[in-house]
């Protein structure tokens, strides 16, 4: 009996936390628990696209994430085995970005995973990206709505970041005119967050502003302080990346026994600019 009794009693304690969830849930701003940003921003991406990352607007549960992230063909049927799910390493630390990994084995050519499934994506096809509403956030609620990033995938990238082939817009001297940089195709977005900067020629780092224009194809820098009549560096570490894992050093593709892609240690490539006297 005293059994009983304590049973039901876990059984409405249970179901009255779970109701008031949801009326928390329900009396919430509307429109809060959303998706927010999917990178690439493209609407054409390669066949051999590495990664996707998914912006919300608040922490999300880590648990069951994959179970609301497909990848849908362009009859609207699931493309099996196009991710690798991951529970815990793919999140930022403050659950609001998830980094949505292809199956490098499928990517890859010559290897058992590439040879037997091929590639999630074949070029000319449409695909959709879709994060379904009942993925919950870390309180406990869901989705406002479902989202769906459409795209065509095109033939496979493999041209690696080249400075060599970047184009830089130098700003105006005594001003805090944007500087902006040219890329010779689609990066990385948290690659360009994160391995690119400018320094004055003491070597140190300027302060300001970044955002990435067209497609990612743009490095739009905006100082804290006005541009002296100088010469600056853009330093870029040689791991930056490209949507499709190419970095400095070398294609995704390569063999690992010859691709300075897998060497350890990290070094930096720059170019040299001097803001405009008018």
């Amino acid at each position: 009996m005293l059994r009983n009794l304590k049973t039901a009693s876990l059984w409405l304690a249970a179901l009255f936390a779970a109701s008031s969830v949801a009326q928390a849930c329900e009396e919430s701003v509307s429109d809060t628990a959303q998706v927010t940003q999917v990178y690439p921003s493209a609407d054409v991406l390669p066949e051999n696209l590495l990664r996707f990352y998914v912006y919300f607007s608040e922490p999300m549960a880590r648990e069951g994430i994959w179970d609301s992230v497909v990848l849908l063909d362009e009859d609207g049927k699931v493309v099996p085995g196009a991710f690798i799910e991951n529970k815990f390493d793919l999140w930022s630390p403050n659950d609001r970005r998830l980094t949505v990994l292809f199956d490098p084995g499928r990517v890859k050519t010559g290897l058992v995973a590439h040879n037997t499934l091929g590639r999630a994506l074949e070029p000319g096809k449409a695909y959709s990206l879709q994060i379904r509403s009942g993925a919950e956030t870390r309180r406990g609620c869901t989705l406002t709505r479902s989202y769906e990033k459409t795209f065509v995938a095109a033939q496979a990238d493999f041209e690696a970041p080249d400075l060599a082939k970047w184009h830089v817009q130098a700003p105006m001297a005594n001003s805090t005119e944007p500087l902006l940089v040219t890329l010779n195709g689609p990066m990385d977005h948290v690659s360009l967050a994160y391995r690119v900067r400018v320094t004055d020629t003491a070597g140190a780092k300027l302060g300001g502003s970044l955002r990435l224009g067209r497609d990612e194809r743009e490095w739009i820098f905006t100082p804290r302080a006005p541009w002296a009549s100088a010469d600056y560096r853009i330093e870029v570490d040689t791991t930056l990346e490209d949507i499709a894992g190419n970095r400095l050093t070398g294609l995704f593709d390569r063999p690992l026994d010859s691709d300075g892609y897998s060497q350890p240690g990290q070094k930096t490539e720059s170019l040299t600019f001097k803001p405009r006297s008018n």
